[in-house]
């Protein structure tokens, strides 16, 4: 019977205690207000006892006792329970016996030894339950206290958590759900909890999202965790996007208990990425249209310089021309009438003579230049003999009238050129050489001319001053000035490319050009037929 009210005190106190543990409970020495406490029950006791056994006698005076015990080890502990037995026992055997002191330990063997030592045994087995059941309690008690504590702390993140939060057993039955996830999409708790989850409202929608949720729950269960981005539905029909995951809720032993749906409404930061992709899809439209544009006028830009400079060629052949077959061929008319006049000497005086001398030196001269100017205009030999020629001829006239020494290096067996394709490494050489004599101080400069199948390959270098960094730099960002902007011009239409490599010991101009109609095979008999076409 106090094994049962022990037990049952146990269990009353596990569920009706919830306040922290006192020092006793928490395994710390009795206080002598406890021990007080043992001695007045077994006191009390005691004195009811004496009042009582008028009516009873002495057989239950020992079995009173054991509600006294019970009581001190159970709100006392084992000391005071012990000081319990003690004073107990003493009480009775000397106040209700008669036992004298020093005989109470005498060699008499009767039945009140026998009930003594029953009640110490009784009581010994007493305390040592109300100890184990005390300790047992406050192993509950603790971890029930700890339970509570981890279920508030798990309550507060699971109701505070800024996503949609919910618990599902292992059957996909919804357990709890955070109110963020009933409040922001209008539904109540009863119409989502004790539902499977593939059957709340969230899902109503669409049978192909619920099939999806069902296909999770499967996958969670196997210990994989789910997640996509799926369509869901708020309380007043609209459709919006949520970032879903679901994982599985395993125990100490890895064994599956729970299932923890979550999710983040992404609707308006789908909006966003929409209005975004939209934004840049119409910039990239916008740029592509702005640079198709572009290029169709840089095409068109190089189309009218290409046809300028054609043009240009055009009107100095002609000038050429009228030079050469017009006032050349009256100045040579002339310079016969003066020399026929000069040879009639008998019939003139000396100083008509002196001026006709001079006037015939000026004609000379002056068909000199007219010459040269045409030929500068647009070298006849170009046409006639091809580009090694004409070149050849540059070079020896240029070399006497800047005193620049100047050396040409072309293979024997060069051969001819496409007209346009000669005509224009004639002007690029033509030009380099002006930006030598004009600006490097250079003495001496050399021209490298070579073809292999389908390149051409042409090098210009000089031993002057070099070109200043800043301009080196405009030359190579394609930001130069007319000299270099004309070269590009020249060699563009024949997919051509220039490099420029300047120091203070010079400067060497390298272009490199593809031969329109030539195969990367040539040969020297397809050269001749060449020279020969």
């Amino acid at each position: 019977m106090i094994v049962d009210l022990l037990k049952r005190r146990s269990t009353w106190h596990l569920h009706m205690n919830s306040t922290p543990l006192t020092a006793r409970e928490a395994g710390v020495q009795s206080t002598p207000k406890q021990y007080v406490i043992g001695i007045l029950a077994a006191v009390v006791t005691l004195f009811l006892c004496k009042l009582l056994t008028p009516l009873v006698g002495n057989q239950i005076l020992y079995l009173s006792l054991w509600p006294a015990v019970a009581f001190s080890v159970w709100y006392c502990g084992v000391g005071p329970a012990i000081v319990t037995v003690l004073v107990g026992a003493t009480g009775i055997w000397f106040g209700f016996f008669n036992h004298p002191f020093h005989s109470a330990w005498s060699g008499h063997l009767g039945s009140e030894y026998t009930n003594l030592v029953g009640f110490l045994i009784a009581c010994a087995i007493i305390i040592s339950i109300g100890e184990t059941n005390l300790r047992t309690r406050l192993r509950d008690q603790q971890l029930t206290s700890e339970a509570r504590a981890a279920t508030a702390k798990f309550k507060a993140l699971f109701e505070q958590t800024t996503v949609f939060a919910g618990v599902m057993d292992t059957d996909g039955i919804v357990i709890d759900a955070n109110r963020l996830s009933l409040d922001m999409c209008g539904y109540k708790a009863e119409e989502v909890l004790g539902k499977l989850f593939s059957e709340t409202p969230w899902w109503r929608g669409s049978a192909e999202v619920q099939e999806q949720i069902r296909f999770a729950t499967r996958q969670a269960m196997q210990g994989e965790t789910y997640r996509e981005v799926l369509p869901y539905f708020w309380a007043d029909g609209s459709q919006h996007l949520v970032d879903f995951a679901l994982h599985p809720i395993r125990d100490d032993d890895g064994k599956i208990i729970f299932l923890h749906p979550t999710g983040v409404d992404i609707t308006d930061l789908k909006k966003v990425e929409e209005k975004y992709r939209q934004l840049t899809q119409t910039l990239q439209e916008l740029v592509q249209n702005h640079t198709e544009e572009l290029e169709h006028r840089t095409r068109q830009l190089r189309e009218l310089s290409r046809r300028l400079m054609q043009l240009q060629d055009s009107e100095r052949r002609r000038i050429a021309r009228e030079l050469h077959d017009s006032a050349g061929q009256l100045l040579a008319a002339l310079g016969l009438n003066m020399q026929a006049m000069l040879m009639e000497t008998q019939s003139l005086t000396p100083d008509l003579i002196r001026n006709a001398e001079e006037n015939y030196a000026l004609t000379q001269q002056l068909s000199q230049s007219i010459r040269t100017m045409s030929y500068l205009l647009h070298p006849p030999l170009l046409d006639e003999v091809g580009l090694p020629a004409a070149l050849d001829w540059y070079v020896r006239g240029l070399k006497e009238r800047s005193g620049l020494d100047i050396s040409l290096s072309l293979p024997e067996d060069f051969g001819r050129l496409p007209a346009d394709l000669e005509l224009a490494v004639f002007r690029i050489v033509q030009e380099c050489l002006t930006n030598i004599h004009r600006h490097s101080a250079a003495k001496s400069a050399s021209i490298r001319l070579s073809r292999d199948g389908a390149t051409l390959r042409l090098e210009v270098a000089d031993d002057g001053k070099g070109i200043p960094a800043d301009k080196l730099e405009e030359i190579q960002t394609l930001g130069s000035g007319v000299g270099f902007q004309g070269i590009r011009e020249r060699f563009s239409p024949y997919n051509g490319t220039m490099h420029v490599d300047s120091s203070s010991a010079g400067t060497a101009v390298t272009i490199t050009l593809r031969i329109p109609g030539a195969s990367g095979a040539s040969s020297a008999q397809s050269r001749a037929q060449s020279a020969n076409n």
